[in-house]
């Protein structure tokens, strides 16, 4: 196969079925590696994406350190002295729930609506992952002369804890020359983009307890230590929630200002707001300027609040203290 742009198109519509049916087994695999009880789920999407990479004729192995979830290290080998380039991609999903979230279909069932693919990890990451994986054996049949690599994580989603440990513990055999995170998603569906540099997330889980039972407010109340209260007091005190800005003092003090360059370069990117929005499916935003926008998502640090635990969450109302109160998933600050 030629390594032209009409032999990629036939080959993509040639393969589109056996990557659908491919997809589908990745996504019904519900790998939550938040979630303790499915830790067996996470084992047995990494050994599906082991055995794929070896269905599609390369070498796959599992890779593991004490405590930690596997990465599975696959590659199709042009020869020795070739130039090696990794792709990385993650097949750890987040948690999803029909009853919870408003899906609107099953997040661990594969549903297909015309060209759209619906289901947890279709986008992030098990899609992108397999797209990679069908182009690579499309350079393989091009004769294209590269060593590939993948690097498939399964812990992406709680901050990679043990991802640096097993990438000693695999020594030389991860060795590359470039590498490229398949982690995301084109700005416009008619223009390809490439980002550059990696964003990071820093976890902060925050327990606080000012007491040893529930107590009634009508007894209590005014005297007691409200744990909800006084952790959503420290939410607001860190972060103006209408604006976004955080006000922790210093925290923008080493951002780099974008230069003009990479100014031009978001402008030209095909960002639409009113598409974001939709994708998003928002009902609203704090600003809808473009450039801003883009600043926001890409080029700036946050700090998100993802979930606050604690009190009564039951049916009606219960008029109980709460003892304690957590962040729960964290509270979290990422960076570009």
């Amino acid at each position: 196969m030629a390594f032209t742009r009409p032999a990629l198109e036939q080959y993509a519509a040639r393969e589109r079925d056996r990557f659908e049916e491919t997809l589908k087994d990745f996504v019904e695999v519900p790998s939550v590696s938040a979630d303790p009880d499915r830790k067996g789920k996470v084992e047995q999407c990494a050994e599906l994406g082991a055995a794929t990479i070896r269905a599609f004729g390369g070498r796959a192995e599992l890779h593991r350190v004490a405590g930690g979830n596997p990465i599975v290290l696959g590659s199709f080998d042009a020869g020795p002295g070739k130039p090696t380039v990794t792709v990385y991609n993650h097949l750890d999903v987040q948690p999803a729930s029909r009853e919870t979230e408003p899906w609107r279909t099953e997040p661990f069932t594969f549903t297909r609506e015309g060209d759209t693919y619906f289901g947890r990890g279709t986008t992030d990451d098990k899609g992108p992952a397999l797209t990679a994986l069908f182009g690579a054996r499309a350079a393989v049949e091009a004769a294209v002369p590269v060593n590939i690599r993948f690097l498939w994580e399964t812990e992406e989603e709680i901050g990679s804890p043990h991802f640096a440990e097993t990438l000693r513990a695999i020594g030389p055999a991860a060795a590359t020359d470039a590498v490229v995170v398949s982690d995301t998603v084109w700005v416009s569906r008619g223009r390809p983009s490439l980002a550059t540099g990696l964003r990071g997330l820093q976890r902060i889980t925050f327990h606080l307890e000012t007491a040893e039972t529930d107590q009634h407010s009508g007894t209590t109340g005014g005297a007691a230590r409200n744990p909800v209260a006084e952790l959503a007091q420290l939410a607001a005190e860190i972060l103006d929630a209408r604006t976004g800005r955080v006000k922790i003092p210093g925290f923008y003090d080493d951002v780099e200002k974008l230069t003009k360059k990479q100014i031009a370069d978001f402008e030209a990117a095909g960002f639409s707001v009113k598409g974001f929005i939709k994708d998003h499916g928002f009902k609203s935003i704090r600003t809808k300027d473009p450039l801003e926008v883009m600043k926001r998502i890409w080029a700036m640090p946050t700090f998100e609040v993802h979930g606050l635990v604690g009190g009564y969450t039951g049916p009606g109302v219960k008029t109980i203290v709460p003892p304690a109160r957590s962040s729960r998933p964290p509270f979290a600050s990422s960076r570009t």
